[in-house]
């Protein structure tokens, strides 16, 4: 076995690896390489606000895949809740066919359909530089990408277990949301204020727990000209 082929059966990666008791890598793809920023945005999520191991990243010729390891198998009820309640927390935005749930397909390094390029595991830092060709153009090294797999840990039962009762609860809030609720987005963000300036009640909308993928971006944006300027010469 080699390094590469090591690194995948640790993280549970490679097929025919789930047991009888349950799975243990789950995946969520976006099905656009325009869609960098979604992913990102939950790929420091799930670190940030979860207090979960960073998931590895991949291109696929068509966008991104994150991959989340566990360390012990769990049943397919519970990986419906995990992932029923990352999208709920973090994705509700994000239209369906957009997204895929599970991991299916090659499992990178593979060689892509037009047999010119290759979807590989990637550094996350460096996502932003696929948006607009979401592959490499050549078979990547099979000892850099199981460096850069030895980075990535899996998910403790006691981690998985608290995110699935904090993720829960996401998923029930989102349920009364969507019972007669008629306030918009930008109305349950509940941001405490006033605000001396535009910039600081962006920078809030940026850092809000609640606020959704999309929202956030658009803070993001917004936010950009102030940083520019504090750059210039």
């Amino acid at each position: 076995m080699d390094k590469l082929s090591g690194e995948l059966q640790r993280l549970h990666f490679l097929p025919g690896q789930h047991s009888d008791s349950g799975q243990q890598a789950l995946g969520i793809a976006f099905r656009r390489a325009a869609d960098w920023e979604a992913a990102a945005l939950l790929w420091h999520a799930v670190q940030d606000e979860l207090d979960l191991p960073a998931p590895a990243v991949s291109v696929d010729g068509q966008g991104y895949r994150l991959w989340f390891s566990l360390a012990e198998p769990v049943a397919a009820q519970q990986v419906r809740r995990f992932l029923d309640g990352l999208r709920s927390r973090y994705l509700a935005d994000m239209p369906a066919s957009r997204l895929e749930f599970g991991i299916a397909g090659d499992l990178p390094p593979c060689q892509l359909a037009d047999a010119e390029r290759w979807g590989a595991f990637i550094d996350p830092g460096m996502g932003s530089m696929f948006t607009a060709e979401p592959w490499l153009e050549m078979a990547p090294n099979r000892n850099q990408q199981a460096d850069l797999l030895a980075a990535f840990a899996s998910i403790k039962a006691v981690e998985f277990e608290r995110t699935l009762a904090q993720l829960d609860t996401a998923v029930a809030e989102s349920g009364d949301k969507s019972l007669g609720s008629t306030s918009s987005a930008s109305d349950t963000l509940a941001l405490a204020g006033p605000y001396a300036d535009p910039k600081s009640f962006l920078l809030a909308v940026m850092n809000a727990p609640k606020a959704s993928p999309q929202q956030r971006i658009e803070a993001a944006k917004a936010l950009l000209p102030y940083f520019e300027q504090v750059r210039s010469p």
